[in-house]
């Protein structure tokens, strides 16, 4: 290892380690800040400690202007601890403005950074050398420090042990959005159990080289009485190769739930990595709250509850961003000021709970609470009124659930004016977002006067979803099995038409029903009156059932999200491959509940009748870009096929018959040009019409595509469905007679 490569792996470390004494430091400031005399000393001593260590990283790798103002900070709270001085609000701000440009140093050092830090290193030595005499003097009346955050549920973390691996880092660096680079720690006992499994694996491997020897074998067999004649092939042989077959179909059975046994094993051992405690997400909310109350005038106290349940590090970013979405939230609208809160006989001191609890095996509850005014929710139905241009008749048919969960629409805010806080009507809408996209559900509760509640239930690890594949017009979708009820039929359900919307029967309940296919406009015309299964349902705090074709399997699916390019897809959260290949996406319930059942759900009109079904052949490398092609085709009532690349592509051309071809540029084996040259090469296909639509956006690369003889040529960056469609529609010869 080279110089250069040990001090960028050393740099590394120090950063891994910095980020959690930070983290520490953050949240002993707040607790200092708002605990009484007697606690003082204990915390003193834990947060000098956490410095001094930092302080030593710090110098092992040449941050000297970090290491003074660690040295600084040491110095303040020693001279507090000292003379029994307690620094004021005001002092307390300094010393948090310093932690943050100490993370500033680790998270982007640089010579701004470094700057930044040496000069509040110079003020923070300041108060250490006005502590003494602050402790002499009366205090005043302003010196009083603010309870802003922080109480019984806010503690120090006690530093790790450097040398044990018993837990894995939980930095600032987790998330959603993962650091390739990222370095975490793992207990060895996971590694140790990830191995085992991985070798279990080999025997099953060796099982099923075996049934393929077997069943070639068999193959064989018949070839060689095929050779023979027909009549070589007498009735006892007929029998004796049934008998082969079935028995190694049985073979092949058990041998496949021995595969699914180890690899559910193995699965577990995996994700086991991947846990880290809760408290990640929790130590950096007291510092926020504080701050942001200081800024707003009034008194909050954080409680914080079930810090060491694990969660999952992909979890952990959508709750680590939806925590300081909804305590921003709370903080900026729901608490009072301490004299509203005292005109109304409430305690002067706000009050914001936290708890993260395990429900079961499957689901974590992430529960904020506040007691302060609740969610005025004719506000907000006026405000989503203006936004989504709602009617007055569809509000009044809202329940007064319905009504609080319009403010997780984008852009509905009651704030009149935009602060650097809030008024833009954007953090619960990704608080939402973020939810629906890993497989959980968002419980929204208030009572006026006594508060707003916030419950996300999310998934312990996102990796893996338990869903219930269902056919809707003759395409496949995954519904999450956490908000379902129950599965009828159409018959049981009994459909009926209430004041001109489509109800069903569910139980002793009348629904409000969707039709799947009409609300992703995939609906054929003729079939509305089609039979089916109602799914009940029960999202954005109402119980809804939903109209599919049929149940198709129950199953564990993987979904993905759909990328950069489609960070909002109405009615969908990801896509997830099934067993057979095909994809199917992954229906957002929160969306379908929030946007399908207010008449506003924005499905697309059926379109005119074409004189014939056109077949079209989607050629793709991206999984994400292939299913937003097929689902934008087919809901226009194409029948649409996939190919992978260029080669895949003319394999299908040779087995079928197709009316256009839609293709990318940029592909493995063989790309969108050299097929596009391929095509017109071969007279049994030089007229098929060829559009391609790629990331390539240079007039060089537009006029390349056109000079190997497409017909189209779009780009991603500018992506325009209705353009897309019309020019298939053209190129196809799909225009209505």
């Amino acid at each position: 290892m080279t110089d250069e490569q040990f001090q960028q792996r050393l740099r590394g470390i120090f950063t891994e380690e910095a980020r959690e004494h930070l983290a520490q430091i953050d949240v002993g400031l707040v607790a200092l800040e708002q605990a009484p005399e007697p606690q003082r000393a204990a915390l003193h001593e834990r947060v000098l400690k956490v410095l001094h260590t930092l302080k030593g990283a710090a110098r092992t790798v040449d941050e000297l202007e970090l290491e003074r103002l660690c040295h600084a900070l040491e110095g303040v709270l020693a001279a507090a601890r000292e003379t029994g001085a307690h620094p004021t609000a005001e002092q307390f701000d300094l010393l948090h403005k310093a932690a943050a440009a100490a993370r500033q140093v680790v998270d982007a050092p640089g010579l701004r950074s470094r700057k930044v830090a040496g000069l509040l290193a110079a003020q923070v030595d300041a108060v250490a050398r006005a502590l003494p005499a602050q402790a002499s003097a009366p205090p005043a009346p302003g010196d009083a420090p603010l309870p802003a955050a922080a109480g019984a549920g806010v503690s120090v973390p006690a530093a790790p042990d450097q040398d044990a691996d018993d837990e894995p880092d939980a930095g600032p660096g987790d998330g959603s959005d993962e650091d390739p680079g990222e370095r975490i720690r793992v207990d060895g006992r996971c590694i140790d159990s990830i191995r085992a499994h991985a070798e279990a694996l080999l025997p099953v491997e060796l099982k099923l080289r075996h049934h393929v020897e077997e069943l070639r074998g068999i193959a064989a067999g018949i070839a060689t009485r095929r050779r023979e004649g027909p009549a070589a092939i007498g009735a006892d042989d007929g029998a004796d190769l049934e008998l082969a077959c079935t028995r190694l179909a049985a073979r092949l059975e058990h041998t496949g739930k021995e595969l699914h046994g180890v690899r559910a094993r193995l699965f577990d051992a995996a994700l086991e990595t991947a846990l880290v405690p809760s408290a990640a997400a929790l130590n950096e909310l007291p510092a926020l709250v504080r701050n942001l109350a200081r800024g707003h005038g009034k008194e909050v106290r954080l409680e914080t509850r079930g810090a060491d349940v694990d969660i999952d590090r992909r979890v952990l970013g959508v709750v680590r961003e939806a925590l300081i979405h909804l305590v921003t939230n709370a903080v900026d609208h729901g608490i009072e000021t301490p004299a509203q809160r005292g005109a109304a006989g409430k305690d002067p001191v706000g009050r914001i709970e936290i708890v993260v609890a395990q429900r079961d095996a499957r689901l974590v509850s992430v529960r904020v609470a506040d007691d302060g005014a609740g969610i005025d929710t004719e506000a907000v139905a006026r405000a989503a009124a203006r936004r989504a241009g709602l009617t007055d008749a569809e509000l009044a048919q809202m329940s007064e659930q319905q009504r609080v969960h319009l403010a997780l629409r984008a852009g509905v805010s009651t704030r009149a004016e935009v602060t650097p806080v809030s008024g833009r009507g954007v953090g619960l809408a990704i608080v939402a977002d973020k939810v629906a996209a890993s497989g959980g559900q968002l419980v929204v509760a208030t009572a006026p006067g006594a508060g707003a509640s916030f419950e996300l239930l999310l998934p312990v690890g996102v990796a893996s979803l338990r869903a219930l594949v269902v056919d809707v017009a003759g395409a496949r979708y995954a519904v999450p099995l956490a908000g379902l009820e129950a599965v009828r039929s159409e018959a049981q359900a009994e459909i009926r038409t209430v004041e001109g919307r489509e109800t069903v029967l569910a139980g002793t309940r009348v629904l409000p029903l969707v039709r799947l296919a009409a609300l992703f406009g995939t609906a054929r015309p003729g079939q509305e009156d089609a039979r089916g299964v109602v799914i009940v349902a029960s999202a954005g705090g109402q119980s809804f059932g939903m109209l599919a074709d049929a149940i198709v399997a129950e199953q564990d699916v993987l979904p993905k999200s759909f990328g950069p390019l489609l960070r909002r897809v109405r009615y969908f959260s990801g896509a997830a491959q099934l067993g057979d290949g095909m994809l199917a996406p992954v229906i957002a319930l929160d969306d379908v509940a929030a946007r399908g059942l207010t008449g506003t759900s924005g499905a697309p009109a059926a379109m005119a009748p074409v004189a014939g079904p056109r077949r079209v052949l989607v050629v793709e490398d991206s999984v994400t870009s292939r299913l937003l092609l097929k689902h934008i085709l087919e809901g226009a009532g194409c029948g649409v096929d996939t190919a992978v690349d260029g080669l895949d592509a003319l394999s299908r051309l040779r087995a079928g018959r197709y009316d256009a071809v839609v293709s990318d540029v940029e592909m493995p084996n063989m790309d969108g040009l050299a097929l596009t040259a391929a095509i017109r090469a071969n007279p049994a296909t030089a007229e098929l019409p060829v559009i391609l639509v790629t990331s390539l956006q240079t007039p060089e690369q537009r006029e390349a595509g056109l000079r190997a003889g497409a017909d189209a040529y779009f780009t991603k960056g500018s992506f325009d469905q209705d353009r897309l469609l019309a020019t298939v529609r053209r190129v196809a010869g799909m225009e209505a007679p």
